[in-house]
């Protein structure tokens, strides 16, 4: 016998908030902030597929990474990323030299390569390599940007001089070109620089993406602070904006602009900018979008997206207040060579490509599903901290043995 003296939620929810059920807290948010249908009818939800591709991707001694923005230039794509080619895995700051890399971005170049269907490449060689011994810039060019502005090409990337510093302090260089294949003229000094040194991004301005939005010139950055304690700002994204491609560039009055993020990859979608923030910060993992490019708000929560990505989109640079989203792009991929010892700390990236559905013109149901589940591999993969080293487990023994109590109650 139902003795019920409320109305329960129906089957399938109501389009409007109903009136006449009473709903919990997380009944309001699906109502007020989310949508009740779920992630099916989410414009900027989507499950990411990847695919190895051919001609930049995974190669001994050689690590490729962080891809701009993908172009195409008359039935051509392009990418730019950064490559480094050194048989000597990363030293860290102590075993560095002039030959011997600190880290994994250290000793490279600006690169790019090219196809015809985003799948299989061909690597064209260097488009802006390192400035000469004792300029700006002469250490190491990494995590580049492209950008398109009146039939000329920009590049923005991060400009390392001499030897490596503590903390990974850098700022943001530019080189241009008439041409996706060069010659690439270089800027001989920073266009972004770091912020002070209690600022938020007083150490690094770094992984430039460039917009152009509003009439203006966008370019959303990482930035990391000179205090790496535990109650720093660790990881937060934000945007410097100027009138034409070589600035002066102004930074924000909001910055930073995300509370969360590590690499930068944003696109047009709509009348605004989307989003994709990854792998740093309380919001993580989440598709963000924002009207007026400053204020950006959670969209959707996404599983396992890509590291690093460069997405293409047709309209990048297009500011027509119509933005169409992305469906692929390329990533970085972390490997580490199976022949070397796990404490030499020889990690190098390759390039793979990421398929997606965040577009207003392509439906694909397939990358709307959620309720994903990952294989033993995925679960139990040491590279990646998933499963507990032996010391992981005999300190967790240890703890547990004084920590753990019997059951209240028995």
């Amino acid at each position: 016998m139902n003795n019920r003296t409320y109305k329960p939620f129906p089957a399938v929810p109501p389009t409007d908030k109903p009136n006449d059920v009473r709903l919990s807290a997380a009944m309001q948010r699906l109502y007020d902030y989310w949508n009740p249908p779920g992630d099916a009818t989410n414009e900027l939800y989507s499950n990411f597929r990847y695919s190895r591709v051919t001609g930049i991707g995974n190669e001994a001694n050689v690590s490729r990474r962080d891809p701009t923005t993908i172009i195409n230039v008359d039935g051509t794509y392009y990418v730019w990323y950064t490559r480094r080619n050194n048989s000597i895995p990363p030293a860290g700051l102590e075993g560095q030299t002039d030959t011997i890399p600190a880290v994994d971005w250290d000793l490279a170049d600006i690169w790019y390569a090219t196809s015809q269907n985003g799948f299989d490449w061909v690597e064209q060689g260097i488009a802006v390599s390192r400035a000469p011994k004792g300029e700006y810039g002469d250490r190491s060019l990494s995590t580049p940007g492209i950008l398109v502005y009146e039939n000329k090409y920009y590049l923005y990337f991060q400009s390392f001089t001499k030897l490596w510093e503590p903390h990974d302090c850098v700022t943001v260089g530019m080189a241009w070109s008439n041409s996706p294949n060069g010659p690439w003229h270089r800027h001989d000094q920073p266009v972004i620089s770091r912020g002070g040194t209690d600022d938020w991004d007083g150490c690094a301005t770094h992984d430039p993406h460039p917009i152009v939005f509003n009439n203006k010139i966008l370019i959303y950055y990482k930035g990391s602070p000179v205090d790496k304690s535990k109650r720093a700002f660790l990881r937060a994204q934000g945007v410097a904006i100027a009138d034409k491609p070589t600035g002066p560039f102004v930074k924000s009055e909001f910055n930073p602009i995300t509370n969360s993020g590590h690499e930068t990859c944003l696109f047009p979608f709509r009348d605004g900018i989307a989003s994709i923030i990854s792998l740093d910060g309380p919001e993580k993992n989440t598709i963000q979008f924002s009207k007026d490019g400053i204020n950006f708000e959670v969209k959707s929560h996404i599983v396992m997206p890509p590291v690093a990505p460069g997405a293409f989109a047709h309209d990048m640079f297009a500011d027509n207040g119509d933005g169409r989203g992305i469906t692929w792009g390329l990533c970085h991929i972390r490997t580490r060579s199976l022949e070397v010892p796990h404490e030499n700390n020889e990690v190098r990236c390759f390039l793979a490509r990421f398929d997606c559905d965040l577009s207003l013109d392509l439906s694909r149901p397939e990358f709307k599903g959620s309720n994903l589940r990952f294989t033993e591999a995925t679960h139990l993969d040491t590279e990646a901290r998933m499963e507990l080293s032996a010391d992981e487990k005999q300190t967790i023994l240890e703890k547990q043995a004084y920590i753990d109590r019997p059951t209240i109650g028995t």
